[in-house]
């Protein structure tokens, strides 16, 4: 199918693409500061990687190709070099940003000050879910 069906080629491509954007780094950065550290949950964030593995293998079974990200490794690593330096910290910072919000409390709870430090906070999260969206796109 891969080879003879070009709709069928393009998702699987387009699949590959996605994957080759994941990083367990990030992943587990956010599992250990935002996760609470019960097995149950913590198991969760195990299982997700484990089944990122087994579709970047399918992905390379049904493409026929040696890596995951198939005929557009090159592009994709070029891109991944230029971008990661800028949207990896943006990833920690965000992970922190979430962190402190949720340690805050709820809004009613907080003085005006700290009230006015939280919506900064939030403010700063917008920011950087765009920011880590813009660097995500495929423009290379």
């Amino acid at each position: 199918m891969y080879e003879h069906w070009p709709w069928f080629r393009e998702n699987i491509d387009l699949i590959a693409m996605i994957l080759s954007k994941t990083d367990f780094s990030i992943s587990k950065n956010y599992d250990e500061l935002l996760v609470e550290k019960t097995p149950e949950l913590i198991s969760i964030g195990n299982e997700c990687r484990a089944k990122l593995v087994q579709t970047r293998q399918s992905i390379i079974d049904v493409s026929g190709s040696k890596e995951f990200a198939g005929p557009h490794i090159q592009l994709l690593r070029a891109s991944s070099k230029i971008r990661n330096p800028y949207v990896d910290p943006i990833n920690c910072v965000q992970a922190e940003l979430l962190k402190e919000i949720r340690s805050m409390g709820e809004d009613e709870t907080l003085s005006p000050e700290m009230r006015e430090i939280k919506n900064i906070r939030r403010d700063a999260l917008l920011v950087s879910i765009q920011g880590i969206a813009q660097g995500m796109r495929n423009s290379g």
